[in-house]
């Protein structure tokens, strides 16, 4: 109990609620407190509690009851000792705060003061409605909304101090922080820190007063306090009241006490550094060594040397060491000394020395002090005496000097004078009349002079008076007249000279600006007196007096002016001429400005992070920020496209528009005729919103582009014709514009899009849309300026002087009239900058009169700039010099001119040194492309390209005779010449390293990111490809180079792979690393043998080919270049074989390892398992308009690759669509697409360029692609058998039994459907004999059963046109390879050859290396006894080529004769003998030779097979090893075969084992002839509907489904709300709640522009059935659509546009006649990328290109697909009247006058093509594809199926699923998760309901039925489809 409550329970229960203020407690939180200060137990006893509330019932004089707002948090009780880590030795900080902070809210109310939240908002509960109460009713119904506040005189005692007297007056700060202080007992407060008072108090300096100010007072205590955070130490002070103090040591402190107590123990007094740790346990030894070094350690302890006696003293006392001890630093410190109390450093702190009096010892005593004061005065005559030297020279102090200096002046003794020393103005004394004379002279002569100041007659006005300022309302402007403070004010009589200089000064400055900031007067007198010699600077309240006195006499005017803006609030301080009043011209313009400047800076200041309040926010400001300093840097614009769109800005505002243009008003005609161009302008809707707007923007044109909205330029009256102010066009300006010019952020579009979206408001002024502050004030000057500057540079504009400030954008723009340019296409020579001096060019002049010459000139100015040959690095000048002075100079305007003679400058003449491309100055380098392009290379990821795809295994070759050189040609002889020492020759010299040889080399070194490339096994392939042609060419080398080979695969290399930082010399030295270290073998060998017998190139390029090159091309040049392109082709036919599928690769082969299996087996993975493919992506549902253009663009591309076999050619709709996204857009989509495996690059036979007829699209479907929807478990031939069966079971009605022998998988499955549907009933019938084989009777003894069994028998096949049995046995047992025989039910026999090769794929590992010693014929090698355990190879191992068969044969080719040796057994042999049984034994070095080959192998073998015998013994079984331990290869059988064997030729010794045995003379045998009996099923049909109503009822299903695809994908712009859809859902009688849920709905949905997810309408709107039936109801009627990516989403109409995309179509005579138009017209974002940078240039305001051909073609003809024809028929969108003949159509040539054309509004599907019509095929084919993963894997989830199916997106795949429902072949059925806690039993069954649209994936599932492939045959059909459309 604490001492101040006296030891009553009573006095406790107040002061705890005293303690907690005018907040107050709550009856659980004040149990806790008495638990805790009464010590009565846990929890308080119901008996005490009960005396307690009763005792707060009768004191309603002390306490008051109060009704709170909201229930407070309760929160367990907090002891801050328990923070201590034991690990740290410190307090840890927690991570949530662990007492209750209430808010900061000060309240003074008359005598009541603290702090209270809700202290206006809580109520007063009376005493007599709680006495019915007892305490635990009360506790119960209360709880924490009942606080209990003591009154203002408790809890002033329960704070202060008991007989302590405070003199200080409490402000509610200083009360709130101490009540704080008190709240919290013995924790305290801590001044610092994460849950300190600064989360009260933001001021720190207020916290460190208030702590000093109570602390003088002693009402608190402090220490301070150490706590860990976030591994920072954070230091701060402890407050407590001086009751609750409490000692908190940190671990230093406690460290510092025991080692005292340790060493005062000792005799010695000190202790070895070495015993410290084990005296300070708790600390690890980092800690001991951290805390002994630490500087309150060091303060009282030092260590020092001392020599101790080594081992017992008395036997070796005469050895001493020397030791290192530690000891105090002072003996005699006292214990309590070690912690300094907190009171010392108070004292020591405000311990300060007080001023001593002047000595008096030269004082007259005898004299009075007045007396002496005067003497000294009258001793320094005229220049007289201040009160400092006074002071000083009597040895008074400066209080009495300044009293007798009072009393001399009173009496008038004494006169006074002021004078300036620095800085100082110093007040002097003088006595006597001479000296009075004199002064009052110098003061008259000053007075005169300041008399005759004044300005001049007239205000100087500046020259921007023509300049027009925009008022900015929302900145309030007050003026004043500026009044000083009286303390300034005091002194005004007195003048210097000094003051005197100043005026003057002041004076001047106003004559030149009439209007000038008191900051500026500063400045201007600073340097003028500094100029003098003069170091000191004026300060405001000096100059502040000067102006006030000059105020005063009339001089000048003095104003304050005050800018307020939201919370900002900026003064300014004017000094004006006297003529100038606050209601003057000029005034209100400079308020004016100062309002733009007072805006802008507030913008700035806004922007950045250190402006923001919240802390959190503000953190994740400056992460983001310095996360973007770390990224990439943003690529700079191209600033001559930059440039180019600002002339034209200019022309149109200075040539084109009228001065006097009147503004149109905005009439439903005009808003028609927009609409013309915007289809998806809404009139009527923007018509209204415009009406209903209040300030009305209307437009200056009939165009609907960027110059509709643009008002003319004010007249200017004194300036000639095309001058005008720059910031005037600015204002201009409209958005489409700006968003041509800047790159805006990504978090500012969010701000933009409702009006980029919109057709007409993305042409608005930025003035208009309030959003001038999206753009960054510097980076939009620094654009803008820079701008300027290249215009005036290019000789385009003139400019004047900067008229405001140092502002460079307040300036006059002149547009020139004239310019010229130099065609300097035909400069030559590797220039750098400069072109060739030595040539003439041809001047182009230009006159800028019309849009179209503006155009002319800057489409010719980039094509001069491209086609200029510049830019070679290495013929740079070189310069020495520092960094700076090599740095090339920064661009700056030409000059400034006045207003007159700009006209006699614009002369056609361009500034600089017209050395650059175009004429233009060679520092503008406007040759360089990304000055031309926004698109910029950045380099990322490598990834492979499928056109050089590799498979790991390199192709078969044929044998023919050609020779075979491997060794390098022509090589270069080195000259080893020995240099003397210390000469040198200039022939000697090594040359410079060769930098790039062409454009692409430079391009790659500025790919280059790395000082060293890697390199990928696809481009050291397609190296040694190169290699391999390089060799077999054997060409001389002046004609192919090294360099040439180089050259061609870097280009393959770019333009294949994708990687564009390898250079020529690059690709060079990896090719010569690559032979270094012999990667080359042996697959550049093999590639090699494959050209020379492959007859399609050895038959043209063969030993005669050179001499015919050279006698086709007389010229070595022209033979290089014909070299080269016959190089490229061959090796695309390399390419070609080497990925060719007609060898022996392609027959089947067992898997050597795991590897292979998987490769062959990967589509068997199944979807959860560790080689899952990575390529799968998921996608997400668009969260940015960017995002949402990206995936629209990349549906349209996927609909054009599924309709890429059509055909129709779609082109001009494909143009149309993708030339209104940007290019970052396409570009994303493409290289998603690309990164997605969705498309591959099309292979092309040869590298020309082909026409698009001819070659067809550039790109197609991926592989995977294919993969995934034809590679299926059930394939979509399954459905057409189905289909076909069906029909014929229905059409044989008439026969009530059927028989079906041998059913196919097909009718297999369509008899389980009709039996699970009872529609069948099914009789088998068994053969009556089967054949069986008696084993035991067979001759052969050893081996196994089955191995006699397969000796005659080996697969089973039949002789039907469908297989009827397929069965294939192989001998793993039997050493002896059994023939393959075929067995037919008609008893016909064929023989299948088994191919030698066949028999070499089953050999162990061991037994190929005899073909690797073969190879090694004539080598010496060394046989290791060490390697040959690890099982390596000692000669050149074939087993590490792509494909070991190739070498097989190669080989075999190669040592022929060798090989008839071995098998004629003629082949020389000698006995070798190799110590390989002893481990012990080293290395044997032999000589590979044909006498030792066999021997060696056999060795070799036998001693891996021992090796390998007990792996063996695992897989075989003991007995079988044990039979085949000794048992070597057969190599003469094999040779035989491999000598004998030639691939695609039949076996012609062996004809009559392929005819059939019945044809033979002889009967056949019994053990030849295996005769089978087929089973028969009997079929019984059930009674059933007819044929023709079951047609009639698929008929309409299909037709249904069919709707609905195209419902999905159309949309339909109308003008419906929802006013209009009432009279539909009254006349379906929905009630007003109905229709009133609707609205709501339509309203959520409408806030969302990118849309609302499905899931989320279901969780806000639970309605269930009638949710469904809203949305459809919407939807049907236009208000909104369901689109989505990743999940279904609901958009508003008026959001629709960017989920969608504008096409047509054509008829079928229309596009006969346009043709060339649609093959010539781009279809790929790469092409429609290049034709928009080329129409960039000369863009025009006519409709583009494309769109005047598609508005100039017919209406829509029928669509190909009979299923869709009416669905389209009925949704175009509009129809419009175009005139065709319109000037420079590209269709001008038709001879229709007027076309009709239909815009169909669509959301691009797979299944939709461009031009809107249904794509059956490819929707029949993902419906399969879908049902038949479903009945795979019955019950798998939707998720599970996007995973599976990547390619499509998941509402996609979602719709298809809801088509699979309609037409019943399945059903989903969502699963709800029951909610988990800790008493959950998982006993209940999980809830599930069925479901079609809206639905979670993770937890949807599906249900395949019985008859699912039947309902989807029905729907399909017998769709015989010539070609597949991948």
């Amino acid at each position: 109990m604490c001492t101040t409550s006296g030891g009553s329970w009573i006095s406790a229960v107040f002061d705890e609620i005293a303690l907690e203020g005018l907040d107050g407690v709550t009856l659980p939180w004040l149990w806790t407190l008495l638990e805790r200060r009464l010590q009565c137990g846990s929890p308080l006893p119901e008996k005490l509690q009960q005396q307690v509330w009763t005792l707060l019932l009768r004191s309603t004089d002390k306490v008051e009851f109060f009704k709170l707002k909201a229930e407070r948090p309760l929160l367990p009780p907090y002891d801050r000792s328990k923070d201590l880590d034991s690990d740290a030795g410190l307090p840890l900080v927690p991570k949530t705060c662990p007492f209750l902070r209430l808010p900061f809210t000060p309240i003074h109310d008359g005598h009541i003061m603290g702090n209270c939240a809700d202290f206006k908002t809580r109520k007063a509960i009376d005493v007599k409605n709680l006495k019915k109460m007892t305490a635990s009713e009360a506790t119960t119904s209360w709880h924490q909304k009942m606080a209990i506040v003591a009154n203002q005189e408790q809890r002033w005692m329960a704070l202060k101090s008991p007989n302590a007297f405070s003199s200080i007056v409490f402000t509610p700060q200083l009360y709130v922080f101490l009540e704080c202080i008190g709240r919290s007992r013995f924790n305290g407060e801590q001044t610092a820190g994460t849950w300190s008072l600064m989360n009260y108090f933001k001021d720190s300096s207020l916290i460190f007063y208030s702590k000093s100010k109570l602390m003088l007072q002693g009402m608190i205590t402090a220490q301070s306090y150490i706590e860990r955070a976030n591994n920072k130490t954070v230091c701060s002070v402890l407050l407590t009241l001086p009751r609750f103090f409490h000692v908190y040591k940190s671990h230093q402190q406690r460290a510092i006490e025991k080692l005292y107590m340790e060493i005062q123990m000792r005799p010695s007094h000190h202790i070895l550094v070495s015993e410290i740790p084990d005296h300070l346990e708790e600390l690890t030894t980092a800690q001991v060594k951290k805390v002994t070094q630490s500087h309150g350690f060091r303060k009282f302890y030092e260590t020092t040397q001392v020599r101790l006696p080594v081992g017992d003293s008395a036997k070796d006392s005469k050895k001493l060491r020397k030791v290192t001890v530690l000891r105090l630093r002072n003996p005699d410190l006292k214990f309590d000394e070690l912690m300094p109390s907190q009171d010392s450093i108070n004292e020591a702190k405000e311990e300060k020395t007080s001023a001593e009096f002047l000595s008096q010892n030269h004082a007259y005593l005898d004299m009075p002090l007045e007396l002496e004061c005067l003497r000294a005065i009258m001793r320094f005559g005229s220049r007289g005496i201040g009160t400092a030297e006074l002071s000083q020279y009597v040895s008074v102090n400066c209080h009495t000097a300044r009293g007798c200096l009072k009393y001399l002046r009173r009496e008038k003794v004494i006169n006074e004078f002021t004078e300036n020393v620095g800085k100082t103005r110093i007040t002097r004394f003088v006595a006597g009349a001479q000296a009075a004379a004199d002064v009052n002279l110098k003061q008259e002569i000053l007075e005169k002079e300041v008399q005759q100041l004044q300005c001049r007659d007239e205000p100087t006005m500046p020259p921007t008076v023509d300049i027009v300022m925009r008022d900015l309302p929302d900145i309030t402007a007050n003026i004043r007249q500026m009044t000083l403070p009286k303390s300034v004010n005091k002194n005004l009589e007195r003048e210097t000279q000094s003051l005197v200089e100043r005026k003057k000064l002041v004076v001047q400055q106003i004559d030149q600006k009439c209007i000038i900031h008191t900051y500026e007067l500063m400045t201007a007198i600073y340097k003028a007196e500094h100029s003098v010699g003069k170091q000191e600077r004026i300060c405001r309240k000096s100059l502040f007096r000067i102006l006030l006195r000059m105020q005063l006499a009339g001089i000048l005017n003095v104003y304050e002016l005050t800018l307020q803006c939201d919370k900002g609030l900026r003064l300014y301080r004017l000094a004006t001429h006297p003529k100038i009043d606050m209601e003057h011209e000029q005034m209100k313009r400079e308020v004016l400005r100062l309002k733009n400047n007072f805006h802008l800076i507030n913008e700035e200041r806004l922007s950045r992070p250190g402006q923001v309040n919240n802390t959190k926010k503000r953190k994740e400001l400056v992460a983001a920020k310095r996360q973007q300093l770390k990224g990439q840097p943003k690529p700079n614009a191209p600033k001559l496209l930059v440039a180019c769109i600002l002339h034209e800005f200019f022309f149109y505002l200075v040539g084109e528009q009228p001065r006097d243009q009147k503004p149109l008003p905005m009439s439903p005609e005009l808003l028609e005729h927009w609409k013309s161009a915007e289809p998806s302008l809404m009139t009527r809707q923007f018509l209204s919103e415009w009406q209903a707007d209040e300030s009305h923007i209307l437009p200056y044109t009939e165009e609907i582009n960027w110059r509709t909205f643009v008002p003319p330029l004010p007249i200017y009256n004194n300036k000639p014709p095309g001058w005008f102010y720059f910031m005037d066009a600015v204002e201009r300006m409209p958005l489409s514009l700006i968003m041509r010019i800047c790159r805006i952020e990504r978090e500012s579009m969010e701000q933009l899009r409702p009006h980029l979206q919109h057709p007409v408001r993305q042409h608005y002024l930025l003035r208009q849309l309030q959003t001038q502050n999206l753009i960054p004030r510097p980076r939009q000057q620094q654009l803008f300026l820079s701008t300027l500057r290249l215009l005036n540079n290019m000789g385009l504009i003139q400019v004047s002087q900067s008229q405001v400030g140092r502002d460079g954008l307040q300036r006059w723009v002149y547009f020139n009239r004239r310019s010229c340019l130099l065609d300097t296409t035909p400069s030559t020579g590797h220039n750098y900058n400069c072109i060739s001096e030595g040539r003439t060019y041809e001047e182009l002049p230009f006159e800028f009169n019309t849009r179209e010459q503006v155009a002319d000139y800057w489409a010719k100015l980039q094509h001069i700039c491209i086609y200029t040959k510049l830019g070679f690095v290495k013929h740079r000048e070189r310069k020495v010099g520092t960094k700076q002075q090599l740095r090339l100079p920064l661009l700056v305007f030409v000059r400034t001119v006045d207003f007159d003679e700009a006209v006699e400058l614009d002369n056609a003449s361009v500034p600089g040194d017209h050395k650059g491309a175009a004429g233009l100055s060679s520092l503008l380098f406007a040759h360089q492309f990304r000055h031309w392009s926004w698109v910029k290379n950045k380099s990322g990821t490598v990834r492979k390209a499928p056109a050089l795809k590799t498979t790991g295994k390199a192709s078969a070759a044929l044998p023919v005779t050609k020779r075979l050189s491997l060794v390098r040609l022509k090589p270069v002889p080195k000259l080893h010449v020995r240099k003397a020492r210390g000469t040198a020759s200039v022939t000697e010299q090594r040359k410079r390293k060769s930098g790039p040889r062409d454009d692409v080399d430079r391009d790659a070194l500025r790919n280059m990111r790395t000082l060293r490339v890697t390199w990928s096994a696809a481009e050291d392939q397609i190296l040694k490809m190169g290699r391999a042609v390089y060799l077999f060419i054997d060409a001389p080398l002046l004609a192919l180079a090294l360099c040439n080979v180089g050259s061609i695969c870097r280009d393959v290399i770019r333009q294949y792979l994708g990687i564009c930082n390898k250079t020529t010399q690059a690709c060079v030295r990896r090719l010569q690393f690559l032979l270094r270290q012999k990667r080359d073998q042996p697959d550049v060998p093999n590639w090699i043998y494959t050209m020379q017998t492959q007859p399609e190139i050895s038959s043209i390029y063969n030993e005669g080919f050179l001499k015919e090159l050279k006698r086709e091309y007389p010229l070595r040049s022209d033979q290089t270049d014909a070299l080269l392109i016959h190089f490229v082709i061959i090796l695309g036919k390399l390419h070609r074989l080497i990925n060719s599928a007609d060898t022996i690769r392609s027959q089947f082969i067992l898997p050597d390892n795991m590897e292979d299996y998987h490769r062959q087996f990967r589509e068997c993975i199944p979807l959860n398992s560790d080689h899952q493919d990575v390529g799968q992506v998921l996608y997400s549902n668009p969260s940015c308009e960017t995002d949402l253009q990206v995936t629209v663009a990349q549906g349209v591309l996927h609909s054009i690759l599924c309709c890429a076999k059509d055909k129709t050619l779609f082109n001009l709709q494909a143009f149309e669509i993708y030339k209104h996204f940007s290019e970052e857009v396409l570009n994303t989509a493409f290289n998603n697409a690309r990164t997605n495996s969705l498309l591959v690059a099309v292979k092309r036979r040869n590298i020309h360029t082909i026409s698009r007829q001819v070659s067809g699209p550039a790109h197609s479907l991926s592989s995977k692609y294919k993969c995934r929807l034809i590679y299926l478990k059930l394939g979509h031939v399954l459905y057409d058998t189905y289909y076909a069966f069906e029909q014929r079971l229905h059409e044989q009605d008439a026969i009530e039994c059927r028989q079906v022998t041998s059913p196919n998988f097909a009718q297999l499955l369509l008899l389980g459907e009709w039996m699970a549907k009872n529609r069948l009933h099914l009789v088998l019938q068994l053969p009556a004999n089967i054949l069986t084989v008696d084993t035991s009777s067979m001759s052969r003894t050893c081996g196994s059963a089955s191995d006699r069994i397969l000796d005659h028998y080996s697969s089973i096949f039949d002789n039907a046109p469908q297989t009827e049995y397929a069965k294939r046995l192989e001998s793993e047992c039997s050493a002896r390879q059994a023939a393959r025989v075929r067995f037919h039910p008609a008893n016909l026999t064929y023989r299948l050859q088994c191919s030698v090769y066949n028999q070499l794929s089953k050999l162990p590992l061991r037994a190929m290396h005899f073909f690797c010693a073969l190879d090694s014929l004539g080598q010496s090698v060394n046989i290791s006894c060490a390697r040959l355990e690890l099982g390596e190879c000692p000669f050149g191992c074939i087993m590490r080529s792509g494909n070991y068969l190739n070498a097989v044969e190669r080989i075999t080719y190669e040592h022929r004769a060798l090989l008839k040796q071995l098998v004629a057994d003629t082949l020389p042999q000698t006995q070798l003998q190799l110590q390989l049984d002893n481990s012990t034994a080293g290395s044997t070095t032999l000589t590979v030779s044909t006498s030792n080959l066999l021997a060696l192998i056999q060795q070799l073998e036998a001693y891996w097979r021992q090796q390998q015998h007990q792996q063996e013994c695992k897989d075989l079984g003991k007995a079988l090893a044990e039979r085949t331990l000794n048992k070597l290869t057969d190599w003469r059988t094999l040779c035989t075969g491999l000598l004998d064997f030639e691939a695609g030729k039949p076996d012609e010794e062996h004809t009559q084992d392929y005819e059939p045995s019945l044809n033979k003379e002889e009967r056949a045998r019994a053990q030849d002839v295996f005769v089978v009996h087929l089973p028969t099923i009997q079929l019984k049909t059930k009674a059933e509907p007819s044929k023709e109503q079951l047609q009639a009822k698929h008929a309409q299903l299909r037709k249904g489904v069919l709707e609905k695809v195209i419902n999905t994908s159309y949309w339909r712009y109308t003008e419906n709300t929802f006013d209009t859809l009432l009279p539909t859902l009254k006349a379906k009688d929905y009630d007003a709640s109905a229709i009133q849920h609707m609205e709501e709905i339509l309203g959520y949905i409408e806030q969302r522009p990118l849309g609302v997810m499905g899931t989320e309408l279901r969780r806000i709107f639970p309605f269930g059935k009638f949710l469904m039936d809203a949305l459809h109801e919407m939807e049907a009627h236009y208000l909104i659509k369901r689109v989505g990516v990743a999940s279904h989403m609901y958009v508003h109409k008026q959001h629709m546009r960017n989920w969608v995309v504008h096409t047509f179509h054509i008829k079928r005579l229309e596009r006969e006649r346009v043709q060339g138009l649609v093959a010539a017209s781009p279809a790929t974002p790469q092409a429609v990328l290049g034709r928009k940078r080329k129409a960039a240039v000369d863009e025009s305001e006519q409709p583009s290109t494309s769109k005047q051909a598609k508005l100039a073609l017919d209406e829509l003809k029928n669509s190909e697909d009979s299923d869709s024809n009416d669905s389209m028929a009925n949704r175009r969108s509009k129809r419009v009247e175009i005139n065709a003949n319109k000037p420079k159509a590209p269709v001008a040539s038709l001879t229709v006058d007027t076309v009709t054309e239909d815009v169909i509004v669509m959301r691009p599907q797979p299944w939709i093509r461009v031009n809107g019509s249904l794509n059956r095929r490819v929707l029949d084919r993902w419906l399969g594809a879908i049902l038949s993963e479903c009945i795979s894997r019955n019950g798998c989830t939707v998720h599970s199926l996007f995973l599976r199916f990547p390619h499509l997106l998941p509402v996609e795949l979602m719709l298809l699923l809801e088509l699979l429902c309609d037409l019943d072949c399945i059903h989903l059925m969502e699963m709800e998760p029951p909610p988990v806690n800790v008493e959950t039993t998982y006993e209940d069954e999980l809830k599930e309901q069925q479901v079609t649209e809206l639905y979670d994936p993770i937890y949807t599932y599906v249900k395949c039925h019985c008859n699912a492939i039947g309902c989807l045959t029905n729907f399909i059909g017998l769709k015989q489809y010539s070609s597949e459309f991948i």
